[in-house]
């Protein structure tokens, strides 16, 4: 297993697009919920992520208020080549487990909505994913939108399901 992250399932690789970068498919079919990959990493708290360069932040997980995973640059897996999608197959199970949301074919991209985990304003970027769904830039706050609320419900991460819970309550 490499560093960075505790569990990947067999059969994930990684397609590099010359037109939209990378990603990853699967070469084996997927059953709902089975486990995809559980993420560690070191935990850096918000001001250390939002130190860091552009690129490093592509590839951190938040997974709390105040909590990010980050793992070096030179040490990625191919699960951390799974793209933003506001159609995804994926979902997370906890705020470091991403498992399948239905069952997935051979030959699938694999993707999940980043609005399920991240709350911060420096993540934001213009979605290229094509879905018919597609809310055409992706910010930190796309959680309080009722539509991803409805679509997500259950497939949130625990700090994301906090605030969830607090604005409703509120």
């Amino acid at each position: 297993m490499a560093p960075g992250q505790i569990f990947q399932r067999n059969g994930l690789r990684v397609v590099d697009d010359p037109n939209i970068g990378h990603f990853v498919v699967t070469d084996e079919p997927i059953a709902e919920r089975d486990v995809i990959v559980i993420w560690s990493g070191e935990r850096i708290s918000l001001a250390q992520a939002e130190a860091l360069s552009a690129k490093e932040q592509d590839y951190l997980l938040q997974i709390d208020d105040d909590c990010f995973l980050l793992t070096s640059l030179d040490e990625l897996c191919t699960a951390d080549f799974i793209n933003h999608s506001c159609e995804p197959n994926c979902g997370l199970l906890e705020a470091d487990t991403l498992v399948a949301m239905r069952p997935i074919e051979a030959g699938e991209v694999l993707s999940f909505d980043y609005a399920t985990s991240d709350t911060t304003s420096f993540i934001a970027f213009d979605c290229l994913c094509r879905a018919s769904s597609c809310r055409g830039r992706l910010t930190g706050n796309d959680w309080r939108l009722p539509e991803v609320q409805r679509k997500y419900a259950g497939w949130f991460a625990p700090h994301v399901q906090r605030l969830i819970d607090g604005a409703e309550s509120g």
